[in-house]
This record gives C-alpha cells, structure tokens and sequence, in this order.
C-alpha cells in the first residue's frame, strides 16, 4: 500500500527491507504514525499490509510461488557471481539452470492465456532481480499472444531475464558508481552473454534493449525493422515495469502511463506489439484496492482486453457488495491506486 494511505493499526504483511537490505520493520508489526512518519524520512513510499480480501483475490498467479522462488533465486545467485567465475567452463550450470527455469514459466504461462488479464502477472517488488523477473513475463506473454514459434519464445524468455545482465559486470569505482557511461550496460551484456555460449539472438536483447523505433535510443541508434522483433518486446515490457514502478512511487495515475506510451506507438515502439502488449497484460491487476471518483473504495476483481482503463471494481457495503463494470459505467472512474 502507498504509505500516504496506510494508517496506524495495519499489520505489516511481511519484513520491511530497504534498499541495502537493512530491517526496517518486522512482518506482524501493527503501524503506528510514528513508523509511518519514520518510514517517510527514510524516503518509503509503499508497505506491504495484510488486507485478506485482496490477498483472495490474489491467489490466482501466473506462474507459482514455488517456480517464482526459483527463478528469483536463480539469477540473485548468477548476479552475485564473479565475472571472471561466469567465464568459466563451470559456470554453464548457472545459464543451463536459467534456460531450465524460464522454460518451466513458459509451460506454466501458456495454458493460462485465455484468462491472462486475470492473474497475477507483475510483482511490483522494487529490486533489479524482481524487475529482471518482472519483464521476463510480461514478454512471455507478449510472446505467447502474437504465436512466436517454441525457439523464440525460449530466447525470448532467457533474453528478458538477461536484459540487464552488463550491469552486473560494467567496470566501478571503489564508490560504487559506473567508471564508464552507464549505457554500454547494453554492451557488457552482449558481449558477456556471447562469451558464455548463449546465441546471438539472446546476446542482441541484452544490446537492444535500450533502441527505439525511430532511432532515438542507443546503444546503436537502430531504426524500426533494424531492432530484433525479441528485442522490441523486452523494450516495451522493461519501459512498462520501470514507469509502472515509478507510478507507484510517485502516486501517478496509471492511465497516464499507458496513455503516454499508446501515444508512442511507431514513435519510440512497435505499434503492432505495443497494441499486442496492451491486449494481454493488465494496467490494474486483480486484487489493487482502488479508490473511484464517487470517493468509494473497491478492489480490482476483472479486466477485459479491449477495455484495459474500465475493469470491474468490487465495492463493499456494509453487510454485501456490489461489483461495478466500468466499461458500462462510463460516469464512474478510478482515480487513485491505494494498493498493487
């Protein structure tokens, strides 16, 4: 929840970390305004509160738990391992675990596709191995939409997860920061992923990650049909996770987002996966808590394709509730999330 919502009294859903990793606050700790004031001084803006009605309505998940650990844990180790250890013969283990497991997410993915827009696709986790998670499957399903053939979508899968992989090797100072200009990330990518024996498809995600359709991006300056298909999708989802996640921080309304990036179509996108990204994954997902313009609080309970800004909102009465189809009520509108 944003903490600008959370009041004393809510119990913490789990550990409060930031982001060194130091404890903040312990799961099961009620809030209180004092926490609440400290947690803004710390620069928190989000805290994770038991709320059971969204937590229900949040059970249906994309991939389970169990294969989300894996894979979050899988490349937290590959990004904790040493350059020169990945350029071992030894380190394969850790890129054919990789392989592995985002083969197993798209098994799991694809049987789900009808109901998509449904299920719990996004975490909105802010760390680069959640991010890196995050637009694994959002360019999975991307890809499951638009029928790539088997091969693709498994260099796609591995390409998300590694788009971000120079970071982790881009030379630093002993401060912490880039000696070299923070963008050949794309670069130290490419060539590492090369070196481990990954194809040069995968490799070209890492490289392209970061181009644009009309040649603004970098770090080639590449235009339209010039950027690999693959490499347009993890674009698209990268810029997606990243701008969802500063709406979230910033409390920006989330149609603003997608109508930016709809406005962007052949600008900085592909209109044609762009239009496909937006058929499948979901601007509210199920379970937000919402705030509507009549000044009533739901949770987000259905979303429909064509109609990614009108879902079904449930809103509780005092002893029932009533669920209201926005599509259908067009003088009733969100105008604030509380929760993702």
């Amino acid at each position: 929840m944003r903490l600008d919502y959370a009041q004393s009294g809510m119990i913490l859903a789990k550990d409060l970390i930031d982001a060194s990793g130091n404890l903040l606050l312990e799961k099961g700790i009620a809030l209180t305004e004092s926490y609440i004031a400290r947690l803004k001084h710390f620069g928190i803006y989000a805290v994770p509160v038991e709320d059971s009605i969204a937590n229900e309505l949040k059970e249906c998940q994309a991939i389970s738990l169990k294969l989300r650990n894996e894979i979050t844990e899988c490349f937290r180790t590959l990004l904790k391992t040493k350059t020169e250890d990945l350029l071992e013969q030894d380190s394969n283990k850790f890129f054919r675990e990789i392989t592995a497991v985002t083969n197993s997410i798209i098994e799991e993915i694809e049987p789900q596709m009808a109901n998509i827009m449904n299920v719990q696709v996004r975490q909105p986790e802010i760390d680069e191995v959640n991010h890196a998670v995050n637009v694994c499957l959002l360019s999975i399903i991307t890809g499951l939409y638009l029928k790539l053939p088997q091969q693709a979508l498994r260099n796609l899968a591995v390409g998300a997860l590694m788009h971000d992989i120079g970071k982790s090797v881009i030379p630093l100072t002993n401060a912490g920061k880039s000696i070299e200009d923070e963008r050949l990330h794309t670069l130290y990518g490419y060539n590492l992923l090369l070196s481990t024996n990954y194809n040069d498809t995968i490799a070209r995600i890492a490289a392209e990650h970061h181009e644009c359709y009309n040649g603004s991006g970098f770090p080639f300056g590449l235009e339209n049909k010039n950027i690999h298909p693959l490499s347009r999708i993890v674009a698209l989802s990268n810029d997606f996770d990243n701008a969802a996640t500063q709406a979230q921080s910033l409390g920006t309304p989330i149609n603003e987002l997608v109508e930016q990036m709809m406005t962007a179509g052949n600008i900085l996108y592909d209109i044609y996966i762009l239009r496909a990204f937006f058929h499948t994954v979901a601007i509210y997902p199920i379970g937000a808590q919402v705030r509507l313009n009549t000044g009533e609080l739901g949770y987000i309970v259905k979303n429909r394709a064509h109609f990614p800004l009108r879902p079904t909102v449930r809103v509780f009465k005092t002893r029932d509730y009533v669920d209201i189809n926005l599509a259908h009520t067009t003088n009733i509108m969100i105008t604030a999330v509380l929760e993702y």
